[in-house]
């Protein structure tokens, strides 16, 4: 197929899906909302949706009347609501949210097809999105202003952006290398805008990739680093480098710092307070082998956790408090949290267990219970194809994006207890891993039944 008739079937998955997004979204907030949100208002979801219209309605408010030097990009450290207050200028209304939304999610289609065309043909790449171009739950949370619509296209084009970095010969990077870097810098800041400490997580994990691909790279060319090395060096630097500009700024920068040197004043014998008190500069215990940065890192992580525990508190619906997970695991120090990384990975890239893909049988209505189990049987079944078929077509460079992925979603699973924020959080990374397991899986059936 010509690379003319591959832009032509993107340009047509991005109508496709940009339409049924905009359709999907509009029946969310006309009809799914108010049936399973009965605190809605006017289809905004009660909770951070709700919330960051009012920041963005109230900053459109004085901009209007001040000028555009009451713009914030972050009010109150929020993201979403500074691009939400510029559409209520031009449109006040949350269907310009809406309009927006869709077309992220349907740059977001084409982003995640142009990856799996690594690896896989235009017709496998195109039904193997479908999940994520669907995205039952997430139609809901994406009719809203929400901070994972920009996540998700950031994450992706990031992803995109770095494969064709390391997979480009020397003639590809000299000529056309800026445009990988072009993609991965506007990855970043999409999610600079909703999510810096995203852009925090990916620093270490992509010098890593770095490193090793460079590594490779000399290696199996059995000749000191030469002109295409140096080149990717200096790219590589950039990356990082615009990696750690981008990863400030954050609402939850300043709560991560406060751990640091955190004294617990609350002792209620609750499961938040009982965490807290572990988290105490007092209580808390180093682990000497490692840097003070890692450990103020982990213990950052584990403070978070503790915040995340005071859901309990405030909530009595059944379905939330089964998504409170491991309120038993308390980590007091550096070991003890490192110690919990195994579970964090479990978790982070396989819940929800199949104990709890019935749930809905059981315990009545959830749309969370009854779609997320779909897609995790997805996921687990595509895991094991994709090894099926690495195995029968030794394309390594299909586990750079399937280790950042599990890297991410473990991290994010080290600080957050929650189903329900986990998913949303880990959500490009666990759409990435659904989508290429169902790749993978379509073309072992392909070659199958070609008797391949």
């Amino acid at each position: 197929m010509s690379r003319r008739q591959k832009f032509s079937a993107l340009g047509w998955i991005f109508i496709g899906v940009f339409i049924y997004a905009l359709s999907a979204m509009a029946v969310s907030r006309e009809l799914v909302i108010p049936r399973f949100f009965p605190a809605a208002v006017e289809g905004h979801i009660p909770g951070d949706p709700y919330y960051y219209h009012l920041l963005a309605m109230n900053k459109a408010g004085k901009i209007e009347t001040e000028g555009i030097q009451e713009f914030e990009l972050r009010p109150t450290g929020q993201g979403s609501a500074g691009v939400a207050s510029l559409a209520y200028l031009v449109y006040e209304n949350p269907y310009g949210i809406v309009l927006i939304n869709a077309f992220l999610h349907g740059i977001s289609a084409v982003a995640m097809a142009m990856l799996l065309l690594k690896w896989f043909p235009l017709r496998t790449a195109i039904i193997a999105i479908v999940p994520l171009a669907i995205s039952p739950y997430m139609m809901i949370w994406f009719s809203q202003v929400n901070k994972d619509s920009f996540a998700v296209v950031g994450a992706l084009l990031f992803m995109y952006g770095l494969m064709q970095l390391v997979s480009a010969d020397e003639k590809s990077l000299l000529r056309s290398g800026w445009i990988s870097l072009l993609a991965m810098v506007a990855g970043m800041a999409f999610l600079w805008v909703v999510r810096p400490y995203v852009n925090q997580i990916l620093l270490p994990i992509v010098a890593m990739v770095l490193v090793l691909v460079l590594l490779l790279r000399t290696i199996g060319s059995y000749r000191p680093l030469g002109r295409e090395g140096v080149v990717f060096s200096i790219y590589g630097v950039f990356v990082l480098v615009c990696l750690g500009i981008l990863g400030q700024g954050a609402a939850s920068d300043k709560t991560l710092r406060s751990f640091d040197s955190y004294v617990s004043e609350s002792k209620t014998g609750t499961v938040s307070a009982n965490c807290l008190e572990k988290i105490d500069i007092h209580n808390w215990r180093n682990a000497q082998f490692l840097p003070d940065y890692v450990d103020n890192k982990l213990k950052a992580m584990m403070g978070q956790r503790c915040l995340i525990f005071t859901v309990l508190e405030t909530q009595n619906n059944p379905a939330t408090l089964r998504s409170i997970i491991d309120s038993d695991r308390l980590p007091g120090g550096s070991p003890e949290a490192l110690y919990y990384l195994p579970r964090a990975v479990l978790l982070g890239v396989l819940s929800p267990w199949p104990e709890d893909w019935g749930y809905i049988f059981s315990n009545g209505p959830s749309f969370f219970y009854t779609i997320v189990p779909l897609e995790a049987l997805l996921l687990y079944a595509g895991l094991v194809s994709l090894c099926f078929w690495l195995w029968r077509t030794r394309e390594w460079s299909i586990l750079i994006p399937v280790g950042m992925s599990v890297g991410v979603m473990s991290i994010y699973a080290m600080a957050t207890p929650f189903l329900g924020a986990l998913y949303r959080y880990r959500y490009p990374w666990w759409m990435l891993l659904i989508c290429l397991g169902s790749a993978a899986s379509l073309e072992l059936i392909r070659s199958t039944s070609r008797g391949g």
